[in-house]
């Protein structure tokens, strides 16, 4: 993936999370299995006001990572919904209030 522009502590977890799930989706409507996902980051940036939740965020212990399930068996690669998708064994730490940056 390239992303030209990355908040690292807003946006990035998201972009890795949603391509992920892309990545997924289309191994199997082309019957593979997914191995990893790149990405290309430009203009990445931390704003002055996110240094200390980041640290926050940095020094917390990691939980196991989840596994994803697609349920069923879709059509076309447009019809999938919410529903057919199912996270195990997520968990995760209370949320990291950020203040907007301008």
């Amino acid at each position: 993936m390239y992303q030209r522009s990355c908040d690292i502590i807003c946006g990035l977890p998201f972009n890795i999370a949603s391509y992920a799930l892309l990545l997924e989706i289309i191994a199997r409507e082309v019957n593979m299995i997914p191995d990893e996902l790149i990405g290309n980051l430009g203009d990445v940036h931390l704003y002055s006001n996110h240094i200390e939740p980041i640290k926050e965020q940095l020094n917390r212990e990691p939980y196991p990572l989840p596994t994803l399930e697609i349920l069923g068996e879709v059509d076309d690669i447009a019809h999938y919904e919410i529903n057919d998708f199912v996270l195990k064994n997520y968990q995760s730490h209370s949320t990291i209030k950020l203040p907007l940056s301008n």
